[in-house]
């Protein structure tokens, strides 16, 4: 049902847990050589519909005595994520969702010839249920990061609440700017996809693609830091 590989390694499937009726999964990475490993991807299998109504929690464990620790989701609508890899670092993941880091050993003997003993578990649960589980894992995320860090975070003096897109736009002109061309640029890849022998593309396309791109938005808004210009 589910797939993962590492940079510059083989293709992984997922297997069903026993007795958890489909619904728990595990993909062991344990082939994988930890120096040549920076990111993982982590996704659905094509040939696979997953139900709209559950998400799939992702967690991962470096060891095999570790205990999993949630890292994201994949669901209908999110059907991939990229967690990348860093050396050198801790023994345990960093929270991430999606293009997150989980540190490794520096050394890289974390298991026999070199190979990093990656864990990748997930769990199919509905979609209510495991979205609350998700929000509250990133509010303690967001807590713990807060606490142990001494950045400095973007702040403005008390005034006006901001209540419409042009206030928004003059009070932070250059991530408004960056927004839309982040929003143009997921359009663009979606609906370059279905040109025309014209090079136009069906309103209908749009439409699709504005459902899909809203309900995403609402789920997951952390998607946008992932596009790039082609």
């Amino acid at each position: 049902m589910f797939a993962a590989v590492a940079a510059g390694n083989p293709l992984q499937l997922s297997s069903e847990v026993a007795d958890s009726n489909g619904l728990q999964h595990t993909i062991a990475l344990s082939s994988t050589k930890s120096r040549a490993c920076s990111h993982i991807t982590l996704f659905i299998l094509p040939n696979v519909t997953f139900p709209e109504n559950f998400i799939a929690t992702v967690y991962f464990k470096l060891a095999a005595n570790a205990e999993f620790q949630l890292f994201g989701y994949l669901s209908l609508e999110k059907p991939s994520a990229i967690f990348k890899v860093r050396l050198p670092g801790s023994s345990a993941p960093q929270p991430g969702d999606g293009l997150g880091e989980i540190d490794m050993d520096e050394d890289g003997d974390s298991g026999p010839g070199d190979k990093a003993l990656v864990t990748i578990g997930i769990s199919i649960e509905p979609r209510e249920a495991g979205l609350q589980k998700v929000q509250a894992w990133r509010a303690e995320r967001a807590s713990a990061a807060s606490r142990n860090t001494s950045t400095l975070v973007l702040s403005r003096p008390a005034g006006p609440a901001i209540a419409t897109a042009g206030q928004l736009a003059k009070a932070y002109p250059l991530l408004t700017r960056d927004l839309a061309a982040k929003i143009v640029q997921h359009a663009y890849n979606y609906l370059s996809g279905f040109l025309d022998a014209n090079g136009n593309v069906s309103i209908k396309r749009f439409d699709t693609w504005w459902d899909k791109f809203r309900n995403r938005l609402e789920n997951d808004g952390t998607f946008l830091d992932e596009i790039s210009g082609a």
